[in-house]
């Protein structure tokens, strides 16, 4: 407002003064006028006309308006800075919401869920463990009960070995593999490949007791041989349930299997090694000759694979395998591994693998 009042008093004696000057240069135009048409013959002089005062007059009415109109531009220009502003804050916050967004959106599954996996690991841990407990034991409750159900205990086995150490060697044990080398086929309880030599627990050992008394003299026997005795009656009575099931069976349920019990010689021949004291290797090569004895081509020196079943199920019935050798895990591990013992079949395959 003091700008308008300011430009209104400038105004009105600038229209007083134009209106003089207009009235003055109306005058001197007439003068000018009149003194041209008297002195027309004289020397000319410069013509001002109203032309050019009107010029005048538009040039200082333009300096006179740009000075009142420069504070209405600084206003506008004020208005449109603040407007940017506010614009500019409003593009700012849209963008800060679509950050937020996108951070939210981009959010990692590991790290958002890192407590449920950390319980998860621990909770598997702690079953894994569970269930490796409860395997252990069985196996261990298993171990036991192989231990409680043997024959012969490692000490007894120790003691008839050491008794023995000055008569059953090596070389002993080979005349006595010699001494039954020479038993007829008709003896033997198939005639297929895979016959089984069998002879009764009396002839065995009446063979055994030549060698010695022939290698030591008349008086020598097994020392210890109630040991050794024990594991064969075992299977003698096995293999006598087995006769009578099969005689009942065939006979509609009744029972009159009698007569002596005959013995596969390779289960004796393995029975008598528990008194062999010797090393290792001689241990294996006697267990292999004992092998081919069930061999009809006696120039043969391989074994298949059921014989050596076979001998491990012998060696198995005499006591002459560890507990742990025995185990073999079943199929049922829910809720954890159960084990039970496996015969010469499974042991066999379990140890090529």
């Amino acid at each position: 407002m003091m700008i308008r009042y300011l430009s209104t008093t400038c105004r009105k004696p600038l229209i007083a003064r134009r209106a003089s000057t207009s009235i003055t240069s109306c005058q001197c135009i007439r003068s000018s006028s009149m003194s041209w048409h008297h002195n027309s013959s004289r020397e000319t002089k410069p013509r001002i006309t109203a032309i050019d005062g009107i010029k005048a007059l538009a040039s200082r009415a333009e300096s006179f308006s740009t000075i009142a109109t420069a504070p209405s531009t600084s206003n506008t220009t004020q208005n449109n800075s603040t407007d940017n502003q506010s614009n500019n804050n409003n593009n700012d916050s849209k963008n800060s919401e679509t950050k937020d967004n996108k951070k939210k959106d981009d959010s990692n599954i590991f790290l958002d869920n890192l407590g449920k996996i950390f319980l998860s690991t621990i909770a598997l841990v702690l079953l894994s463990l569970y269930r490796s407990n409860k395997g252990n034991n069985a196996k261990a409750a298993l171990r036991e009960e192989i231990e409680a159900l043997a024959l012969l205990d490692p000490i007894e086995i120790e003691d008839l070995r050491y008794s023995n150490e000055h008569i059953l060697t090596k070389e002993v044990y080979d005349d006595i593999l010699k001494e039954f080398g020479g038993v007829s086929t008709s003896s033997s309880s198939s005639s297929s490949s895979n016959a089984v030599i069998t002879v009764t627990y009396g002839q065995f050992m009446k063979g055994v007791l030549d060698v010695l008394r022939r290698r030591h003299g008349e008086g020598a026997t097994i020392q210890f041989g109630h040991l050794m005795d024990r594991v064969v009656v075992k299977e003698l009575e096995r293999i006598a349930n087995e006769k009578r099931k099969a005689v009942a069976a065939s006979a509609g349920g009744e029972n009159d299997f009698s007569g002596e019990v005959e013995v596969p010689l390779s289960f004796l021949l393995t029975a008598l090694s528990l008194a062999l004291n010797s090393t290792l290797a001689d241990r294996v090569q006697a267990l292999y000759d004992v092998m081919l004895l069930d061999k009809q081509n006696l120039a043969e020196q391989t074994v298949s694979i059921h014989e050596v079943e076979r001998m491990v199920q012998h060696l198995q019935s005499t006591c002459q395998l560890v507990p742990d050798a025995q185990i073999v895990p079943t199929i049922a591990n829910i809720p954890y591994q159960m084990y039970r013992v496996g015969d010469g079949a499974e042991l066999t395959r379990r140890a090529c693998e």
